[in-house]
């Protein structure tokens, strides 16, 4: 009787693995979350035959997460970023660090609907800014269905808007590993080769290069929340536009020198917090 106890025991945690679990996102309206956020390194541009631009880039602060509502299958999220810190080279475009309550006036504030399982489904920028967070925070792991560890998936990163230069959609692979205890991991990786054509108005864009990213998440299962992540995003990148013959001229296609891009930032989103628990801590 024992034995049986014991097989029907390790039969019903082997289902348990190989039949997989959901995975979902929780947001609550009376517990924001509360990220620092970091993003730094080089961004190098060059038009064929000029000379190359190189730039140092550093952003970070914090971001807070209020859900403003609850659907069936999604939240209204909105992201605010406040103490920010934003530098170009030595010029710095903002530095809000020590104001605990100023918004960011060069990020911009957001809502966006996410899915319970992860997916952004739509951004909107109620305060514009020069960076919007929301598109890069689409990296974040969308759980298939019926996940279990070891699974991977792809999702793609929709072009999101750098100041003055167009962006081609990022192809990334995700890699499941369930921990011990309510963490889990999932790894990021991208050796996409990228070939893309876009149109944009009466203009063709061509882009070709190379997307070699990595990165990993820390999620907590029970909270449903993403704990941190750290990664680094490493793209070359050659756009070409191209301009349509005008009329009576049906062989004259323009287009402009290629314009060679290299990104290489290192991004981390810290543990977060729940505000209320903050709060209390300090009385």
């Amino acid at each position: 009787m024992r034995r049986i106890f014991l097989i029907l025991n390790a039969f019903a945690l082997f289902s348990g693995i190989v039949s997989g679990q959901d995975v979902q996102y929780k947001f609550s309206q009376e517990k924001p979350l509360a990220y620092s956020f970091k993003m730094e390194g080089d961004v190098s541009y060059q038009y064929e035959g000029a000379p190359e631009e190189d730039f140092k880039v550093l952003a970070k602060g914090g971001i807070t997460l209020d859900t403003l509502g609850i659907k069936e299958d999604s939240y209204n999220v909105r992201l605010t970023p406040s103490r920010t810190l934003m530098q170009l080279n030595n010029m710095v475009l903002e530095d809000i660090t020590a104001q605990e309550t100023a918004v960011s006036q060069v990020i911009s504030t957001a809502v966006l609907e996410i899915r319970k399982n992860g997916e952004i489904s739509s951004t909107q920028e109620v305060k514009p800014g020069i960076l919007n967070l929301s598109q890069i925070l689409m990296i974040m792991p969308v759980f298939p269905h019926d996940i279990r560890s070891g699974k991977s998936w792809k999702q793609v990163l929709p072009a999101f808007s750098l100041p003055g230069v167009p962006m081609c959609n990022l192809e990334f692979t995700y890699l499941y590993t369930r921990g011990t205890g309510d963490a889990s991991r999932i790894g990021l990786i991208s050796n996409q080769r990228i070939n893309e054509k876009r149109k944009d108005g009466e203009m063709e864009v061509d882009f070709t290069g190379l997307n070699f990213s990595k990165g990993e998440f820390i999620f907590d299962e029970v909270k449903g929340e993403i704990r941190n992540f750290k990664g680094a995003i490493n793209l070359d990148l050659q756009t070409v536009f191209k301009v349509p013959p005008g009329a009576g001229k049906e062989f004259s296609t323009r287009q402009s020198p290629p314009l060679r891009m290299r990104i290489r930032i290192n991004v981390t989103l810290s543990a977060p917090d729940r505000l209320q628990s903050q709060k209390a801590s300090k009385e």
